[in-house]
């Protein structure tokens, strides 16, 4: 369990501000609820929203005992992170907590040096302020095992508290509990009023014992690529996770941003339906907007021009704004394009400006929009950036709970997101009667969090009675075979998954060779799925098997992370299906993208033959020289990217080249020079941050072929008397991220 620095209780509290705290909570807990039970709820709330709350919060508690919990209502002017994970890890401890509501003004914790816990979130920590470079995070109390120093509160954000992730912490995130947020977008009386109106619709909705047989997808512009072999694979995977959903026309859509000229309208339409269940944004996002469509696809060849005017007038009025000489760029613009002042015409007239907002505003969903819309799927789930930001005082997930209409429950994510990633995994628990907590429990990332209620629950549907563990699952239980029995009487692939998720927990000791016989023998996408992200931690040969086999699985996202991995990996027997990849999956984007992005992370020499060997065997290609030229032009871009990271090893460059040899390495673990890094790692002489920034570097390499040899030096290095102790704590935390993929 985590222990709490002595440095961080000395700088946050006085005795007397713990003493009245802590009596404040003892005084509440003797008149408010009971500690018995089995299963524990706590609801965490500041003062000012209980006294203003306190009906509906009564309310909301009344409700969680009807339904099993034993509730602990926890109102309390909580100050610190510290103090909620105090009371947590006490609940969790002594009264079975299995999960939390964060109500109101209660603290956020803002992570540092976890950026591996993320899927994307890469920002320079040294660069960027605190505050934009920290990812705000529950995983701060509801996985109990991972270990924080304090860093210092927010001068400005009394809310915010900094944390570094410590060496010695678990570097994997494995939540003990689930956790949900329900911070207002408003301040005073109009929060609390939101708060009270939340939960005045979300028990309306818990007592309409509402299935989960409707649902939305929407895919807008620009994610996966705009590639259609992506986007058309998940009605094969909804449907194998809802196969109920698919009854009529209505109750299973996937809709797609070039199907309308605004698909904004149509989005809005069905969110205003009132049967919708669950509903997918996969979509770009700030905390403010949902990027829907950019310009919309000219059906006329006379509107094209117009959507061009459109372009450099946006643009313009950017560059304006950042003081660039405008006068020149339009010149400078009408040489290269051949076209004349026209294409400019109305840049900063007042009602062209007017008219090109509106065009805009049709094209994303903003915040102000939310409440006029009053969406209705119960729960909505935002494939994207920033969307669940709770940093900022109003943040598009926010503004759906607390709209009206019948939205309980949003998924976000409070930083970026990685564009290849699924969003979905295991999600067809939400119709065999698991609560979004549970299935989130099983899914987090250091930025995902359930903004609402995290116990809401679909009423258990005829497909969820028909399986014989759904509805009366032990989640908790620590049993193999209790689990390997789970495994192999359900039938729906994602209880399947769960099971291999719990088994993988337990570390059970056939764990690997269960997982690659499951992946060549499951005919479902979802569960091969589950079998890729978990195969990958096991270092006995099993998982480049797997990836042999998924270079051509029928599923593209598949594919896609296949060859991925297969360039983190970086053997040499691995270059033959990269090659392959590249060359017959060139309509899949997505795939052909990370088949190129492997090149430069492989031996060059070796992928460019392999290469060139099977474009030159092939007897399909209606154009095999421009084929061949087009893939000796990205070769040789490769080899030119591949270059800057031998600037680390050049002692006659300055300091900040070198480092940005090593800021490559997050994204291009270049498995060829690991032993000039190891080198670099172990000279004395050379600038004590590099080989810092180095060490760290180097624990991205999750899954190369040289992590061996990375943890051992790391821990020979770490074991020497007179070394920096920082440069100790990176070195180790480097090898206990790498062991992790060492099972």
């Amino acid at each position: 369990m985590t222990g709490f620095s002595q440095h961080s209780l000395l700088a946050l509290h006085s005795d007397r501000i713990m003493r009245k705290f802590i009596l404040s909570v003892l005084l509440v807990s003797l008149f408010s609820f009971s500690w018995a039970g089995e299963r524990g709820f706590a609801i965490f709330v500041d003062k000012g929203t209980f006294n203003a709350c306190q009906a509906e919060l009564k309310a909301y508690e009344s409700m969680l005992k009807t339904e099993g919990f034993t509730t602990f209502l926890l109102p309390a002017d909580w100050v610190t992170p510290e103090q909620v994970k105090a009371q947590i890890v006490n609940l969790y401890e002594n009264e079975n907590l299995e999960g939390a509501i964060f109500i109101g003004q209660i603290p956020i914790p803002m992570i540092r040096d976890a950026q591996h816990f993320t899927s994307a979130f890469k920002m320079d920590q040294k660069k960027f302020p605190m505050f934009d470079s920290s990812v705000p995070s529950d995983r701060f109390y509801d996985d109990l095992d991972l270990k924080f120093d304090f860093i210092t509160k927010d001068s400005l954000k009394s809310l915010f508290y900094y944390y570094s992730l410590r060496w010695d912490s678990p570097q994997r995130i494995s939540s003990d509990i689930y956790t949900g947020r329900l911070k207002p977008t408003r301040s005073g009386e109009e929060g609390y009023r939101q708060i009270r109106n939340y939960f005045n619709k979300l028990l309306t909705e818990r007592r309409s014992s509402n299935e989960m047989n409707i649902l939305v997808s929407y895919t807008g512009e620009g994610s996966f690529s705009n590639s259609l072999t992506a986007w058309k694979e998940e009605g094969v995977t909804l449907r194998e996770q809802f196969p109920q959903a698919f009854h009529d026309r209505n109750s299973a859509k996937s809709l797609l941003f070039y199907m309308y000229p605004y698909m904004k309208d149509i989005l809005v339409d069905e969110m205003q339906r009132d049967d919708v269940d669950l509903m997918f944004f996969h979509e770009h996002g700030t905390p403010d907007r949902q990027y829907i469509t950019a310009i919309p696809k000219a059906d006329d060849f006379d509107l094209y021009p117009e959507a061009a005017k459109y372009l450099f007038r946006e643009r313009l009025r950017r560059l304006q704004k950042e003081n660039k000489n405008i006068t020149e760029i339009k010149r400078k613009w009408m040489r290269y394009y051949n076209i004349d002042s026209t294409w400019f015409a109305g840049t900063f007239d007042p009602k062209q400006i007017i008219e090109d907002s509106l065009k805009d505003i049709r094209t994303g969903i903003v915040l102000e929009d939310v409440p006029e819309i009053k969406p209705n799927p119960r729960v909505v789930i935002f494939d994207a950036c920033y969307n669940g930001d709770f940093r900022e005082d109003d943040y598009i997930a926010g503004e759906y709970i607390f709209a009206p209409g019948k939205t309980v429950v949003c998924i976000g994510n409070t930083v970026n997101v990685l564009q290849d990633k699924s969003s979905s995994d295991l999600l067809g628990l939400l119709g065999l009667g698991y609560s979004i907590g549970e299935w989130a429990q099983l899914t987090n990332i250091l930025e995902s969090h359930i903004i609402g209620d995290p116990t809401f629950i679909f009423k258990r549907s005829e497909l969820a009675i028909k399986e014989p563990f759904s509805g009366k699952t032990d989640l908790k239980s620590k049993d193999t075979l209790y689990w390997l029995n789970f495994f192999n009487n359900a039938s729906h692939p994602d209880l399947k998954g769960l099971a291999l998720h719990k088994l993988f927990k337990l570390n059970y000791r056939q764990m690997s060779d269960l997982l690659l016989k499951t992946y060549q023998t499951s005919p479902y996408y979802m569960l091969r799925l589950q079998v890729y992200h978990l195969l990958q931690f096991y270092n006995d040969g099993n998982f480049e098997k797997m990836l042999k086999q998924a270079v051509n699985d029928p599923y593209e996202f598949i594919r896609r992370k296949a060859v991925y991995s297969m360039g983190r990996i970086g053997k040499d027997e691995l270059i033959p299906y990269i090659a392959s990849a590249y060359i017959n999956d060139f309509l899949d984007e997505r795939v052909e993208f990370n088949a190129i992005s492997c090149f430069n992370l492989m031996n060059l020499d070796k992928m460019e033959n392999e290469v060139l060997k099977q474009l030159n065997e092939s007897n399909w290609l209606l154009d095999k020289e421009k084929r061949t030229k087009d893939f000796k032009n990205i070769m040789a871009s490769r080899r030119r990217m591949a270059e800057y990271s031998l600037d680390l090893a050049n002692k006659n460059l300055k300091l900040k080249s070198r480092q940005m040899g090593v800021s490559m390495l997050r994204n291009n673990p270049y498995h060829q020079l690991v032993d000039d890094y190891l080198r670099i790692l172990s000279d004395k002489s050379e600038p004590a941050e590099l080989r810092i920034d180095l060490a760290e570097a180097l624990g991205w390499f999750t899954l190369s072929c040289r992590r061996s040899d990375i943890i051992s030096t790391c821990r020979i290095l770490a074991s020497e008397t007179d070394i920096n102790p920082v440069m100790r704590a990176e070195l180790l935390k480097t090898a206990n991220r790498l062991e992790v993929y060492m099972r």
